[in-house]
């Protein structure tokens, strides 16, 4: 927890300076967002738990590609900051064969959050801001193999830090582009039973710990 937490610290104390490198003068609209990305996420537990599963020469690496959707509505709380309330949907798959026959893994992760944005700079034509918060999140593993087909559920808190960015195509829409650091600590998966995957693979405490790096791109309506 310190490394995020620290840097998102150092981030914030430099806005002051940042902001003076880009000479804004214009102020934070209120904004309805949405759209569509990609993560490169380390699922460390998940990838164990199928490299358990899987033949030697099958191994999955740790690091996996996630699609993600999101929306968000920011308000302005000033001239300079906003608060975005934000939904993000990821979704990851794994499909490995696996000792005796093919196996079907899949990570969904629901991320409502609360984000407080920073204006670096809004010029009209295009504006830029920067952010950190994080919220509640739930996540689910889906797991087929064998007989086996189930599903494990659980809960906990994420953290995002983000870049965003968008460019004009007329008074209100704007194009977005963003980019943004996830660590989410959602543990304690279990089934419908209370079972947790890792005892069906000699193990137990898989979780949905994870680090992610994200790009997106979508449009934006400025109010």
């Amino acid at each position: 927890m310190k490394t995020p937490l620290l840097l998102v610290a150092a981030t914030f104390c430099l806005l002051p300076q940042l902001r003076a490198q880009t000479h804004a003068d214009a102020a934070a609209r209120a904004s309805l967002s949405a759209g569509m990305g990609v993560e490169y996420a380390s699922y460390s537990d998940v990838t164990g738990l199928i490299n358990v599963t899987a033949l030697a020469s099958e191994r999955v690496p740790e690091f996996k590609s996630a699609v993600e959707f999101f929306g968000a509505f920011a308000l302005p709380l000033s001239d300079l900051w906003l608060l975005k309330f934000e939904y993000a949907y990821t979704l990851a798959s794994w499909s490995p064969q696996g000792a005796f026959g093919p196996a079907a893994f899949s990570v969904a992760t629901h991320m409502p959050s609360v984000i407080l944005q920073y204006m670096l700079t809004d010029r009209g034509v295009y504006n830029v801001r920067v952010g950190a918060g994080g919220g509640y999140h739930f996540g689910s593993l889906g797991e087929k193999y064998l007989s086996l087909d189930d599903t494990f559920n659980g809960k906990g808190a994420g953290m995002v830090f983000e870049l965003e960015a968008n460019t004009a195509f007329g008074d209100h829409l704007f194009a977005f582009l963003g980019g943004n650091l996830r660590w989410e600590f959602i543990g304690g998966l279990l089934d419908g039973s209370g079972v947790s995957p890792g005892v069906a693979s000699g193990g137990s405490g898989v979780t949905l710990h994870s680090f992610g790096v994200g790009a997106r791109l979508g449009a934006c309506y400025l109010f």
